[in-house]
């Protein structure tokens, strides 16, 4: 085993500073971590069964409030291989795998926090390293090398804890919810293998395929020639050609359309590049049926990815051939052309759909009772003393805002929705105007309030333009209307919302 003291930052320190303002989002970052414990993995997969047979790799990710921290049990960084780990576009040998720019890391960690570590040790080396990047005190001091804290560690254990702190991007609220569903998403094919395991706040993410629709094709049922259509499964395999390059898949259309789904998912090397792949010669405009139903998965193993992977490297040209030969693959599930997959989306339709709403309704009368009950029981009916719509709103500790502008009838409205993230507060929103001429609106949302977290967790959309019109309608109540007590509305729901039953 090399002795390494001493990390030689020189070729990178002049990026470092840079990487934090790239454009990129919390989950393709994080991949890059990701993407490393998978590659050493497979790299040293039969070191590792070999040492323990009943091994699985496993990434636990927890996003703390002012630190992330990736984990992962898989080889390490050994020190053949340590210096080149840190230099920015240094690549590894071996290309053909998840690892193969030299910079995904460096970018990740850099974009997320302006202080991060590394701490590793690889199977067959009994030291374990630490590192750690202070990019402002590198820049400020142009420091060229890093000392490496080692210390003795056991020789068949391996492993990477990646901290980030002083963070430039802060993962919360909806972000959270993103991240286990594009992660589920990325590395669908390895979960579902059993290959790996990866925790988010404690959590293991899975994935699940849409339901695939089994039904007549519509033109027989629109010729009305047959009365009982034969059944078929609107799914479709298939393998072409590209560039001299082999790509494989498949098309199919969902059971339930989802304005919300993705559309074609393509894949390199089994690892998600891009997650919503909808070309109109498919898919049509945006409010066509077939947005909704076709989806699919396309692997494009040998083709050439940008190097923060979240898109592959083509002409515009080169798109559009690869289109029309995909249309040409996936038009038809049957040799003899008849029967169009792209045209059954964009057509079939049944009464059923409509039913399976009813259905759902019905299934969930009880829990709305449980809540209409028990949100009764815990509010009290007296007279509540009216608080100020002027009165000024303490902005809790975690926020994010959103502002605009709206023009109407001949005066321009500035509303600001805040979103708060205080668990302790008891309201789910509140509002703040300054006296009766005002159209300056700020609407508070408490995104961590119980009611929110419970129902709309998947939809803060949703709620929040629910909220937002609320608030917009008491304001109109109080100026226009001449309503001096509009906000007994609020007042009421919020304390109605204060307690909520327990999880059954």
């Amino acid at each position: 085993m090399q002795e390494i003291k001493k990390l030689n930052i020189a070729p990178t320190v002049g990026l470092l500073g840079l990487l934090k303002n790239m454009s990129y989002n919390e989950w393709y970052a994080l991949a890059e971590f990701v993407d490393n414990a998978v590659q050493s993995y497979f790299k040293h997969k039969k070191q590792l069964k070999r040492i323990n047979p009943d091994y699985k790799l496993k990434i636990k990710i927890n996003l703390l409030p002012n630190e992330i921290e990736i984990r992962d049990n898989a080889a390490g960084i050994n020190s053949e291989r340590y210096q080149a780990a840190f230099e920015t576009g240094r690549p590894p040998p071996d290309r053909t795998g998840l690892s193969e720019f030299g910079v995904g890391m460096k970018i990740a960690a850099c974009w997320f926090a302006d202080k991060w570590s590394v701490h590793t040790t690889a199977i067959g080396e009994n030291f374990y390293r630490l590192v750690e990047f202070d990019i402002k005190k590198i820049q400020e001091k142009q420091i060229s090398e890093l000392d490496v804290t080692t210390h003795r560690a056991p020789q068949d254990q391996g492993y990477t804890i990646i901290r980030l702190n002083k963070l430039n991007h802060k993962p919360r609220g909806q972000a959270v919810a993103r991240i286990k569903e594009e992660l589920s998403s990325m590395y669908r094919h390895l979960i579902n293998k059993g290959e790996i395991e990866i925790l988010v706040d404690n959590k293991k993410i899975s994935y699940e395929l849409p339901e695939i629709r089994k039904s007549g094709y519509y033109k027989d049922w629109l010729d009305g020639i047959i009365k009982s259509p034969k059944s078929y499964k609107w799914k479709k395999n298939f393998e072409f050609d590209f560039l001299h390059k082999p790509v494989s898949g498949f098309v199919a259309i969902r059971k339930k359309g989802s304005t919300k789904q993705n559309g074609f998912s393509l894949f390199r090397r089994g690892r998600l590049i891009v997650n919503s792949y909808k070309p109109t010669e498919i898919f049509g405009q945006s409010n066509d049926r077939r947005q909704q139903v076709i989806f699919g998965e396309i692997h494009l193993d040998d083709m050439a990815v940008a190097f923060s992977k979240n898109d592959f490297i083509w002409s515009e040209n080169e798109k559009s051939k690869f289109v029309s030969i995909l249309k040409k693959n996936i038009e038809f599930i049957d040799d003899e052309e008849e029967k169009s997959l792209i045209n059954q989306a964009r057509h079939w339709s049944e009464d059923l759909e409509r039913d399976d709403i009813r259905k759902k309704s019905k299934k969930e009368m009880s829990q709305v009772a449980k809540f209409i009950e028990k949100g009764l029981q815990q509010t009290i009916s007296t007279k509540i003393q009216t608080k100020p719509i002027t009165e000024k709103h303490t902005l809790a500790e975690e926020s994010d805002t959103l502002k605009l502008s709206v023009p109407f009838e001949g005066k321009n409205w500035k509303i600001s929705v805040n979103y708060e993230y205080d668990s302790n507060a008891d309201y789910v929103y509140e509002i703040e105007i300054k006296d009766k001429e005002n159209k300056d609106l700020k609407i508070f949302i408490n995104l961590k309030h119980p009611f929110i977290e419970r129902f709309f967790s998947e939809n803060i959309s949703g709620i929040s333009i629910l909220i937002s019109y609320f608030s917009i309608t008491e304001i109109f109540v109080w100026q226009t209307d001449g309503v001096r007590e509009a906000s007994l509305v609020r007042q009421r729901f919020n304390n109605m919302c204060r307690n909520l039953p327990p999880r059954t």
